[in-house]
């Protein structure tokens, strides 16, 4: 992606700098946090922002697509433009969801720790949890930064298949002692970006699961 550019960071020290223009102003005292590609965003991804915002009493849920996820050497800035072009389509007209590019200002990669850090020294008069799947709780002690990230926020767990809450809870606080999760209940929704996105490829139905609109911006292309 050609207009993205890494011009603000936050150091570790606690030193905070100016927020980027680009980046909304609030008035949410509490925001959720929902990271992840997005490629593409899907009613699954639509269904556990709009439960969490419902459970948790937050203001706001954020999706916050990354650029260039660590994990997925494959997805890249090139693509940005176009994830969060799909997420803010998928958003459109929906209280108390809001993409935000906040991720395409920090250094590559960027690293969950690194987007909260962020949002705190940016947002200082909000209080942010970040929101996963079970899945992705289980993995917690792999990720980078994660003792830091589990002192500095608390998170919302919506249940995956094979990953029972409080057995996974119980495992990962035996390795991270300071991390807080409390379950929210949604239905067992394991759509998966990576089968969509597949079958889109092939030009396979996909049943609804991405509406039509952000099937429109997928097939435009980045």
């Amino acid at each position: 992606m050609s207009d993205v550019r890494v011009c603000y960071t936050v150091d570790d020290s606690g030193t905070t700098f100016q927020r980027p223009s680009a980046l909304p102003d609030i008035s949410a005292r509490r925001v959720l946090l929902f990271g992840g590609t997005f490629d593409p965003p899907h009613v699954g991804h639509l269904a556990m922002a709009q439960l969490a915002l419902e459970q948790t009493g937050v203001d706001e849920v954020w999706f916050l697509p990354s650029p260039s996820p660590p994990h997925k050497a494959d997805i890249g800035d090139d693509t940005f433009s176009w994830r969060l072009k799909m997420v803010e389509t998928l958003l459109d007209g929906r209280p108390g969801l809001r993409a935000v590019p906040l991720e395409s200002f920090l250094p590559r990669p960027s690293y969950s720790v690194d987007t909260v850090r962020a949002c705190q020294n940016w947002y200082t008069q909000t209080q942010f949890f970040f929101l996963l799947g079970t899945d992705s709780l289980a993995q917690l002690p792999t990720w980078h930064g994660a003792e830091e990230l589990s002192q500095r926020i608390a998170f919302y767990v919506a249940r995956r298949s094979g990953h029972p809450f409080a057995a996974t809870l119980d495992a990962v606080q035996s390795v991270l002692s300071d991390v807080r999760a409390t379950a929210i209940e949604m239905p067992l929704l394991d759509v998966s970006s990576t089968w969509i996105r597949e079958r889109l490829e092939k030009r396979l139905d996909v049943f609804g699961l991405v509406p039509p609109l952000v099937l429109d911006v997928w097939n435009a292309g980045p």
